[in-house]
C-alpha cells in the first residue's frame, strides 16, 4: 500500500518544480524528501524522478504516479468530510495554527461562538508563524491556518490552498509619549533620522518596513529586533527607538498602559490583511465549514478602527 505522506511529496515535487523547491514549501530538508521519494520508487519498482540534471524532475512514471496523488488526497479530504457529516452531528477535532495577534484576539472570539454553535468541536491550536504554518497545512499535520500577510511584501500562492480573507488592518507608527512629533498622522520622510524598532529579522513584516522606508527615500537605523509586539511597545515607551505596531495589536488601552503614542501613517500599503487557509476542498468538511463561519463572524465583530476594509473571500 502506497504511503500517503509520501504521496503528498511526490505532489510537492511535481508542483514546485524540483525537489529543494518541495523541501522549502513542506519545511523538510531535501535529503528527507529523496528519501520519501526513494521509498515511492522502491515500491512502485520505477524511477520517479529524474535527477541527472542541475534540477530534478519527474519522469513520465512520477507524473502518472502524481495524477493519482491528486486524485488520491482529494478522495480521503471528500471521504472525511462524508463521514463527519453522516449523523448530522458536529463532532472531532482540527488541528489550527495561528500568528500570535490573532491568537489573541479573533480566535478567542471564535471559540467563544463554537461553544454555542458546536460545542463538540475541540480545536487543537499551535501557535507558529506563516512560514511553518502554511507548509504544515500542506503536508496535512494542520486543518485550519491564521496568518497575514503585509504590504508590499506579497506571498507566492500555495497549490492546493484556499485562502479566505478576513479583514485587512492599518499598521501604526508606536512613538514615546514625549516624542516631539504629534500626528495624528505622519509621513514616513519624517522618520528618516529616527530609531527603528524593528520586527523579527527576516520576517516579512521587516522587509515590508525596509521597502516602505526605501520608498520613502532612506533606509531605516535599526536599533533593535523583536517579534513580539508588547516587546516591541515597551522598548518605544522607554525611549528606544520607534516601531510599527498592527491594529489589533493596539488596545484601547495601550497608549495610556505603556505611555505611547500611536500615530497613522499617509503611505499606502502600510497595512496587513488577516486571513484564513485550508486545503482545497476542505471547505466542505461540516468542521472545517463551521470553524471558518465563527472566524468570520468574529471578523466581522471587530472594531471599524481595526479594519480598512470588509472581510472578502478569495481563493489561492
Amino acid at each position: 500500500m502506497l504511503d500517503v505522506r509520501r504521496l503528498r511529496v511526490l505532489l510537492a515535487v511535481a508542483e514546485h518544480g524540483g525537489i529543494a523547491a518541495a523541501a522549502r514549501a513542506l519545511t523538510f530538508t531535501p535529503p528527507a524528501v529523496s528519501q520519501h521519494i526513494a521509498a515511492l520508487e522502491r515500491q512502485v519498482g520505477m524511477l520517479l524522478v529524474d535527477r541527472s540534471g542541475r534540477t530534478a524532475r519527474l519522469t513520465a512514471a512520477g507524473h502518472r504516479l502524481a495524477g493519482h496523488a491528486r486524485q488520491v488526497l482529494a478522495g480521503l479530504e471528500a471521504a472525511e468530510a462524508d463521514l463527519a457529516s453522516l449523523d448530522g452531528d458536529l463532532r472531532g477535532t482540527l488541528a489550527v495554527g495561528t500568528i500570535a495577534t490573532l491568537g489573541r484576539t479573533l480566535l478567542p472570539a471564535a471559540l467563544t461562538t463554537l461553544r454555542t454553535t458546536a460545542p463538540d468541536v475541540d480545536l487543537r491550536i499551535e501557535e507558529c508563524e506563516p512560514e511553518d504554518s502554511l507548509p504544515a497545512l500542506a503536508r496535512g499535520d494542520l486543518d485550519v491556518v491564521l496568518a497575514g500577510e503585509y504590504g508590499l511584501t506579497p506571498q507566492r500562492p500555495q497549490a492546493h490552498i484556499d485562502r479566505i480573507d478576513l479583514f485587512t488592518e492599518p499598521l501604526l507608527i508606536a512613538i514615546a509619549c514625549d516624542h516631539p512629533l504629534r500626528g495624528p498622522d505622519v509621513d514616513l520622510a519624517q522618520l528618516r533620522d529616527e530609531r527603528w524598532i524593528a520586527p523579527a529579522a527576516g520576517s516579512s513584516c521587516e522587509t515590508m518596513l525596509q521597502r516602505i522606508c526605501a520608498l520613502a527615500g532612506f533606509e531605516p537605523h535599526v536599533v533593535a529586533h523583536s517579534g513580539d509586539f508588547t516587546v516591541a511597545a515597551a522598548l518605544v515607551s522607554a525611549g528606544h527607538g520607534i516601531t510599527l505596531l498592527p491594529a489589533i495589536a493596539t488596545p484601547p488601552t495601550l497608549e495610556d498602559a505603556t505611555g505611547v503614542k500611536l500615530l497613522g501613517v499617509h503611505q499606502p500599503g502600510i497595512h496587513r490583511t488577516l486571513y484564513a487557509a485550508i486545503r482545497q476542498g476542505t471547505r466542505q468538511h461540516p468542521l472545517v465549514n463551521c470553524v471558518l463561519n465563527a472566524l468570520t463572524t468574529s471578523a466581522e465583530r471587530f472594531p471599524a478602527s481595526h479594519r480598512e476594509t470588509c472581510p472578502v473571500s478569495r481563493g489561492a
